[in-house]
């Protein structure tokens, strides 16, 4: 009887230590804000719906896909408010978060620093090359741009504490992950 006691205050000691990091029913924090998971579910229902095959039945169509896009998305939009980007006119729909994806990424692109390669990178690259036809053709120097940018997004993750919940997988915010990882952590 002492052990299942002592089994069973282990198991609620883990639960609240486990409860911790996680709110239920929110499916990512990026810098103190909270974004649930109803909202991620209405943003993916609205792609379904602007993008979807209409004749595929609803119970049938993954969504695994949507929702990692959408929380993608998010991340994007919600990391260039935080640091002050100029916001993007728009209705506050999927698409105006689409938008502003488009903008902050190019201008978190843009204000990157280059920096040289490590040599684990420079062998990742062609080693990637021979699959990816744009990276095939990429010059030193836009790999060095993709370096400093992905060099940012690894700073802008961990200044921003930003995670996600473990519903959504693994997430990498780079253009080029088996190269320039740029991993979201999970809680």
């Amino acid at each position: 009887m002492r052990i299942l006691r002592m089994a069973a205050a282990a198991a609620v000691g883990l639960l609240a230590l486990g409860a911790c990091g996680n709110e239920q029913g929110t499916a990512l924090f990026i810098g103190g804000e909270r974004i649930t998971e109803t909202t991620v579910d209405g943003y993916v229902d609205e792609s379904v719906e602007r993008w979807g095959d209409p004749d595929q039945e609803l119970y049938t169509y993954d969504l695994s896909g949507n929702r990692n896009s959408v929380v993608l998305i998010m991340i994007f939009s919600e990391l260039g408010h935080a640091v002050g980007l100029d916001p993007v006119p728009g209705d506050d729909g999927l698409q105006t978060l689409i938008n502003e994806y488009n903008t902050y990424t190019g201008e978190f692109f843009e204000q990157a620093e280059p920096r040289e390669l490590t040599q684990a990178e420079m062998e990742a690259a062609v080693a990637a090359a021979a699959t990816n036809e744009n990276l095939a053709n990429a010059s030193l120097e836009d790999l060095q741009q993709l370096a400093g940018y992905t060099d940012d997004l690894n700073e802008y993750v961990e200044e921003y504490d930003i995670s996600v919940n473990p519903r959504y997988g693994k997430l990498d915010l780079g253009p080029l992950p088996s190269v320039f990882p740029v991993e979201v952590p999970q809680r």
